[in-house]
């Protein structure tokens, strides 16, 4: 008998590669995302009837419900604030939000530090114009190297970018996480945990890299912000609304912190009057840390090796719900 798996709202760059990687027996059907009240329904009906849901974001909360015969479901996103997770703990099987971007955005969040400690956009600016060398002031220009760098948030993204900086570049590492950390991950990463206050004091660079939800937004607010270094950067790789923006456009503004890189934002896609836009010493990249043809691969084998995984009654990587197990799977295949 076949596993029925439904591909919802799927990202146009994976459906070939998902179609062609599904193991032998696997009906795969993608359905994109619907709005209006008959599309919803044909989600729902088409989730009612699957034994495997592969999600894309902003899947309506009634398609969840309805998938009544599930038995794992696999989120595409690493965020997974936006999901409705009273919902998929009731229906009582492992969920798993995907992980394999963190090295994507743990380079890229290391370019926003080094674009912005060397200038880049402004060289490139003063070359464009025909300005040859004449804006350089040594002291305007700076290494990562030795460098105390902070990660707010200290999941697979911020463990990367500690790993990066501190092997890499020589810098000091601190971090600042509400959730226990393993003693082993601690270990093998060269950082030391501080609180939040000390973290933002004595950073040089202070890279967010949290997820939404309800203890993380808006935890790098005004009073945070005010407590960094007036050569301080801050870099955001995780979600917007972690950070208070428009304190942190208060702080540009008054040329209280030394500059700022951001992939995201308190609402997107940012508005293009937006003051960030305008500021001096700020890289806005348009949420696309993530992006690199590699994490396609990376994410089409993660997805099979879960669905697999779950199926035959093990434990899938990821998982954010409270069943971690799907019961009973690998006798009803």
């Amino acid at each position: 008998m076949s596993v029925k798996v439904l591909y919802l709202n799927p990202l146009q760059d994976y459906v070939d590669g998902m179609l062609a990687a599904a193991p032998d027996g696997y009906e795969v059907t993608v359905l994109p995302l619907a709005t209006d009240p008959d599309g919803v329904a044909e989600l729902c009906r088409a989730a009612a009837d699957a034994d495997v849901i592969l999600s894309g974001v902003e899947v309506p909360e009634e398609v969840f419900r309805a998938a009544e015969r599930v038995r794992f479901i696999q989120y595409l996103s690493s965020g997974y604030g936006q999901l409705p997770l009273s919902v998929l703990n009731e229906l009582g099987v492992p969920v798993a939000q995907m992980k394999t971007h963190s090295i994507s955005v743990a380079e890229h969040a290391v370019t926003l530090m080094l674009s912005l400690l060397r200038r880049i956009p402004a060289s490139t600016q003063l070359l464009r114009e025909g300005a040859w060398r004449e804006d350089l002031d040594e002291t305007s220009y700076a290494e990562l190297y030795g460098k105390t760098v902070g990660i707010v948030g200290f999941g697979n993204i911020g463990r990367w970018v500690a790993k990066i900086v501190a092997h890499g570049f020589g810098a000091n590492v601190v971090f600042y996480d509400g959730a226990e950390i393993p003693l082993t991950v601690s270990e093998l990463i060269p950082a030391e945990r501080v609180g939040l206050n000390e973290l933002m004091s004595i950073s040089d660079v202070v890279c967010v890299a949290l997820p939404l939800n309800e203890g993380t937004e808006k935890l790098v607010g005004g009073a945070e912000l005010a407590r960094m270094k007036p050569g301080g950067l801050l870099v955001n790789v995780g979600r917007g609304e972690t950070v208070d923006e428009q304190a942190l456009i208060q702080m540009l503004r008054a040329g209280r912190i030394a500059g700022a890189g951001l992939d995201v934002y308190a609402a997107e896609p940012l508005d293009l009057n937006s003051e960030l836009l305008e500021l001096d010493r700020v890289i806005c990249t348009p949420h696309m840390a993530g992006v690199g043809w590699e994490n396609v691969q990376r994410r089409i084998d993660t997805v099979w090796s879960n669905v697999t995984t779950a199926l035959d009654g093990g434990i899938p990587s990821g998982v954010i719900t409270q069943t971690r197990r799907a019961p009973g799977v690998a006798a009803a295949r």
